[in-house]
């Protein structure tokens, strides 16, 4: 696992979740990989146990980057519980529905911090008694 796409403990859940990084990058390419790294993670997980963060907080995006986005998203339906998307505004608020349209997602929410989207994935998902 790379340093951008691995999991990382959800301190309000006691779970861990996905964190798909995929910020602060200079160019709409520098993503590719990560955004492929992070379809054979969740490709290897049991059908509903993932929950995701993804983090796309200043990074560019052209036409490449949206449709790997859009097949990441249609790829994870049957693994992922809920996906947390920090960093959608203007523009790709518009991208981020339109992902959800063409995937059939509805379990995805746009989250001001890593903070609001642990808190928003806890909620997501049952905890467990064992």
């Amino acid at each position: 696992m790379s340093n951008r796409v691995r999991f990382i403990p959800n301190q309000q859940s006691g779970s861990h979740v996905l964190l798909i990084d995929l910020s602060d990058f200079s160019r709409p390419v520098d993503s590719l990989p990560h955004i492929a790294a992070a379809r054979t993670l969740v490709g290897e997980q049991p059908h509903k146990s993932v929950c995701c963060i993804v983090d796309i907080s200043g990074s560019p995006y052209n036409v490449e980057v949206v449709d790997a986005l859009n097949d990441l998203a249609s790829h994870n339906r049957p693994f992922v519980v809920a996906s947390a998307i920090i960093g959608v505004t203007g523009f790709k608020r518009l991208i981020m529905e339109s992902a959800m349209k063409l995937s059939g997602r509805t379990n995805l929410k746009a989250v001001p911090s890593r903070e609001a989207a642990f808190e928003w994935l806890a909620a997501q998902t049952p905890r467990s008694d064992s």
